[in-house]
C-alpha cells in the first residue's frame, strides 16, 4: 500500500475519532441532568393494622432528547424502623421538555413496627421517613439522582373501652357478685364484630376473676355496645381487707382486657388496661 494513501486512512481514522468525541462532548454540553424529587406522598387508605400511600415521584427533563426510567431504589422507615425495601424496575419514557411523575404504590402493615400494632394505636400520627434512589439511562449515560421525603401517617382511633360502673349485685357469709358494666365504642366509619375478650379484674392488687368470654356481636358505625360481666369471689377466699374495702362501698380496682375484633381489613386484638376508685352501686 503506498505511503500516501496509508497515511490518508490514519488521518481519516483520527478525524473520525476526534467528532465523535466532539460529539459526545456536544451532546454532554447540550443534555442538562434533568430535576428529580417527591411531587407529594399520598395517603390513600388508613386503617388499624396499616396504611397505603402513594409516592408521586416528578422527573423534570428540560431537554429536546427523551430519556429512560430505569429503576427505582426505595426505602421507607415508619416511627423508627424499616418497614419497606423495595425496587420498581418497569422501564418508563421520560418525554423531552417535559414533566413526568411516576405513581409509586406502597403498603405498610403495622405489625412490622418493633412495638407492633398495638403501640401504633397508642398514637396520634406515625412518622415516615421515605428514601430513595431514580436511575435514569440518558444519551450521555446513566445518571442516579436521590429522593427523600418525610411526613406523618395518621392514626385512627382505637375502639373505645370504658368500665361505666361496678355493682354489688350480691352480698353473703360466703360469697360476693360484682356486676361490671363495660362500654365498646366504635368511633369509626366501618362496622366492628366483636369476637371476644379476656379479661383478668384485681381488687386491691389481688386477682380476683380472669376468663374468656365470647361474644359474637357486631357494633355499628359510631355506636356502641354495653356487656354486664358478673365477678364472683368466695368470701373466706380472699383476704380481709378485701373483704372489709367491698363492705365499705368503696373499692380500688385494676382490670386488664384483650377485645379481639374482625374487621374490613382483618382480625385485631387490642389489649386495654384501667384502674382507679370507684364507689359500689
Amino acid at each position: 500500500m503506498p505511503r500516501s494513501a496509508f497515511g490518508l486512512r490514519q488521518a481519516f481514522f483520527l478525524v473520525a475519532i476526534a467528532g465523535s468525541l466532539q460529539c459526545a462532548s456536544l451532546v454532554k454540553t447540550i443534555f442538562n441532568p434533568p430535576q428529580v424529587g417527591i411531587d407529594r406522598v399520598e395517603i390513600r387508605n388508613v386503617a388499624l393494622t396499616g396504611s397505603d400511600l402513594i409516592v408521586h415521584v416528578r422527573i423534570n427533563n428540560p431537554n429536546s432528547i427523551g430519556a429512560t426510567l430505569n429503576q427505582i431504589d426505595y426505602a421507607l422507615d415508619v416511627d423508627g424502623d424499616r418497614l419497606l425495601n423495595g425496587k420498581k424496575e418497569d422501564k418508563t419514557e421520560i418525554r423531552s421538555n417535559d414533566t413526568s411523575t411516576i405513581a409509586l404504590p406502597v403498603t405498610i402493615n403495622y405489625t412490622g413496627l418493633k412495638s407492633g400494632i398495638t403501640g401504633a394505636l397508642s398514637k396520634k400520627v406515625l412518622p415516615y421517613a421515605f428514601k430513595g434512589k431514580v436511575i435514569l439511562d440518558t444519551p450521555v449515560g446513566p445518571m442516579n439522582f436521590d429522593i427523600s421525603e418525610s411526613g406523618e401517617i395518621p392514626i385512627p382511633d382505637r375502639p373505645r373501652f370504658d368500665i361505666e360502673k361496678i355493682a354489688l349485685a350480691e352480698f353473703g357469709v360466703t360469697s360476693a357478685t360484682l356486676m361490671i358494666h363495660i362500654k365498646v365504642s366504635n368511633n369509626h366509619d366501618f362496622e366492628l364484630d366483636i369476637r371476644r375478650f379476656r379479661y383478668e379484674f384485681s381488687l386491691q392488687d389481688n386477682l380476683i376473676s380472669a376468663a374468656n368470654i365470647n361474644v359474637d356481636r357486631s357494633v355499628a358505625q359510631d355506636k356502641s355496645m354495653s356487656i354486664a360481666l358478673p365477678v364472683s369471689l368466695k368470701v373466706l377466699g380472699v383476704k380481709r381487707s378485701v373483704v372489709d374495702m367491698i363492705k365499705s362501698g368503696k373499692i380500688k380496682y385494676s382490670m386488664k382486657f384483650d377485645l379481639d375484633i374482625q374487621t374490613r381489613f382483618g382480625p385485631l386484638t387490642i389489649p386495654y388496661e384501667r384502674d382507679g376508685l370507684t364507689s359500689l352501686y
